[in-house]
């Protein structure tokens, strides 16, 4: 009976690695629910080259905007669960968008194996080159001498770059007037040409505007100062506290996925993310990179945030659509 037991554990052992050591044996596709050039598709976009040749096959980034980045989480939600379809998660599509849209035909939860939190992103009150604010009582001063007519940009309802309207809006007693759009990127290009005067949103995707001398950066909106602008006070320190908001980045998996293909992911991203080449340039960019993170460990991060961002959408009033 011994004899047996063990000679049934060996073929499952062995049935688990071969099945994870032929993997992959051809192209991945990662789907980012948001249009390409905003901070979650750079960030991507500079761990992917070094991805590919850790896991010896191309891994092809495919940008589903639209829903607030519903429409792809949908898309990856509904795969194959054999590690050739991911999907980057954030906050939103795995957290406030619960709270915010009624009738969604995923589980953020229930609906994916985690892979990987690669990076925490704080965010910048950034406003045009035009606005004549250098400073954010300023910007308040301006913000209340034109009532209802200063408008703010966001990457949807719900996502972090619309909570944290709200809740300046709450803090600094102004009436921000907020323009909804696809995702980052198409607001971020309104906000270069004027037609919406202020935003927030990452470092990465607003500082090349700021060094264009096409946007300006007042502050930090978070706990801490960022790292790739040192010299850029907090909202806090500027003299409006409570709103600390940020984006956070995940890789997920469709829920199902064998183990050790997340746990091959899980490495070769590690890896990835612990070149020399790659964490210089993201944490240039402004990113604050998540260290050895694991697929439990991503599990229990994903499950608390997703608690805190839906109790923040409720506390902001926003109702569902």
């Amino acid at each position: 009976m011994l004899r047996h037991l063990l000679g049934l554990a060996a073929l499952l052992t062995a049935a688990l690695p071969a099945h994870a050591q032929s993997y992959p044996d051809r192209p991945i596709r990662i789907v980012v629910p948001f249009a390409a050039g905003g901070g979650q598709d750079i960030l991507l976009r500079h761990v992917t080259p070094k991805l590919s040749a850790i896991l010896g096959q191309q891994v092809i980034i495919d940008n589903r905007a639209g829903a607030s980045g519903n429409i792809g989480t949908s898309l990856v939600a509904k795969a194959a669960p054999d590690g050739y379809t991911l999907g980057l998660g954030s906050n939103s599509t795995h957290a406030a968008n619960h709270a915010l849209f009624k009738g969604l035909d995923f589980d953020p939860i229930k609906g994916f194996d985690p892979v990987i939190v690669l990076a925490q992103t704080p965010l910048a009150l950034v406003v045009n080159a035009n606005v004549p604010a250098r400073t954010v009582p300023e910007l308040v001063a301006y913000v209340k001498a034109n009532p209802g007519k200063v408008n703010y940009a966001s990457a949807g309802v719900g996502s972090p770059t619309h909570l944290s309207g709200v809740l300046f809006n709450r803090v600094a007693g102004t009436d921000l007037v907020h323009v909804p759009f696809k995702s980052s990127a198409p607001a971020l290009v309104d906000l270069v040409a004027g037609r919406v005067s202020v935003m927030f949103d990452t470092f990465p995707a607003t500082t090349s505007f700021v060094k264009a001398g096409q946007l300006r950066q007042l502050a930090a909106v978070g706990l801490a100062r960022s790292p790739s602008a040192p010299d850029l006070p907090t909202l806090s320190e500027a003299g409006f506290p409570g709103v600390e908001t940020y984006f956070w980045s995940a890789i997920f998996a469709p829920a199902g996925t064998p183990q050790p293909i997340l746990d091959k992911l899980n490495r070769a991203f590690n890896e990835a993310l612990a070149d020399r080449e790659v964490t210089t340039k993201l944490e240039e960019l402004g990113y604050v990179l998540v260290k050895d993170s694991k697929p439990e460990t991503a599990r229990a991060f994903v499950a608390a945030e997703f608690k805190k961002w839906t109790e923040l959408v409720r506390l902001a009033d926003i109702q569902p659509e």
